[in-house]
């Protein structure tokens, strides 16, 4: 009941945002304005941002897939796709995406995938994408330093706090991942949280579940670093994951006819915007990714073309991915429900 609760207060709460961007969209716009920008956008361009947000998940689920076949553990793709999907709802639906790894792990568990394997997957998927994020950033604004500082204006210090709340988010990841010691006190915690509330039963055999499981996530995280290539390949997948989320901008930007700015400072305006909002705890960075797109791009698409875009924009790098992934979600539960009632040994 309290989970169907918190569950109902996080769409309410996206309703209410959306709600108030469009509340100050419609007000502040011409509405004839309004309808011209959007015609304006060709179906095309709905198709491109389609594939966009297409490869954006694929990337997303070759991650996992790839680090786990290459620590032996048989997974095929569609599978890793579902459980990337559903990841990506409840990262969407839940504060500062703190279900989406959980539910990954789990989906990937229905695929007889050990958690502690699955775990270090995630590790390794996040680390890898905001290590890509925060040196692709850095490097596209050094080589547009002169344009951000002219399109843009008071978003220095949002991206220099977006990178140290990212930098710090790293850091936690990486300790918990090659040091054992902090994860088991983590576990032992949690062991003895759930003995007080009568949940765990038998901590000592609850104890030796997840030390195996912790041996498993460190043993795979560092086998992986003791492989370069492989990690290479993560960070690759990881920049093509990020460009075709970023890609988007500039299929809207070209769609609507304007010109006189590059592919790559688009994508620069978007890797920083990317940088400076996501770290905000509230689903999907909601308020936040809406406040930052307005004010981060305000002087590259004007007028009436601003509200248009940034609605577009977060259908196809948020909307969407939380309407696939109910669907999945949906569908995985009544696949569930339906082997349950076909098999009543399934418990």
């Amino acid at each position: 009941m309290k989970a169907g609760m918190r569950k109902l207060l996080n769409f309410l709460f996206l309703a209410f945002t959306l709600g108030v961007v469009l509340v100050i969209g419609l007000k502040g716009n011409d509405l004839e304005e309004l309808a011209a920008a959007l015609r304006s956008i060709s179906p095309v361009c709905f198709l491109l941002c389609f594939g966009c947000w297409c490869v954006y998940v694929l990337m997303n689920a070759l991650s996992t897939y790839c680090f786990l076949n290459r620590q032996g553990v048989r997974l095929r793709l569609v599978d890793s796709l579902r459980a990337a999907v559903i990841g990506l709802y409840y990262c969407n639906v839940t504060p500062g995406a703190s279900g989406g790894q959980p539910m990954e792990m789990y989906e990937l568990s229905k695929k007889n995938v050990p958690v502690g394997y699955s775990g270090s997957a995630m590790a390794i998927k996040f680390v890898c994408f905001q290590v890509v994020l925060l040196i692709a950033g850095a490097a596209f604004w050094l080589s547009h330093r002169a344009f951000v500082s002219q399109y843009t204006h008071g978003i220095r210090w949002l991206v220099l706090l977006g990178y140290i709340v990212n930098c710090f988010s790293i850091s936690g990841v990486v300790l918990m991942a090659v040091n054992r010691r902090a994860v088991m006190w983590v576990i032992d915690k949690c062991i003895r949280v759930g003995v007080k509330l009568r949940i765990c039963k038998d901590p000592e055999a609850s104890r030796q579940k997840w030390a195996d499981q912790c041996l498993s996530f460190h043993s795979s995280f560092r086998m992986l670093l003791r492989h370069p290539l492989d990690l290479l390949l993560q960070g690759m997948i990881a920049f093509v994951q990020l460009i075709a989320q970023m890609m988007v901008i500039w299929c809207i930007f070209r769609s609507m006819g304007l010109g006189g700015i590059s592919v790559d400072q688009i994508i620069t305006v978007g890797v920083l915007l990317y940088i400076s909002a996501s770290y905000t705890p509230l689903p999907g960075a909601s308020g936040a990714q809406e406040g930052g797109f307005a004010l981060f791009f305000q002087s590259i698409f004007p007028d009436a073309k601003l509200f248009v875009a940034l609605l577009t924009w977060r259908f196809f790098t948020y909307y969407l991915t939380i309407l696939v992934g109910a669907l999945v979600a949906t569908a995985d539960n009544l696949c569930g429900i339906m082997k349950k009632t076909d098999d009543p040994t399934i418990e």
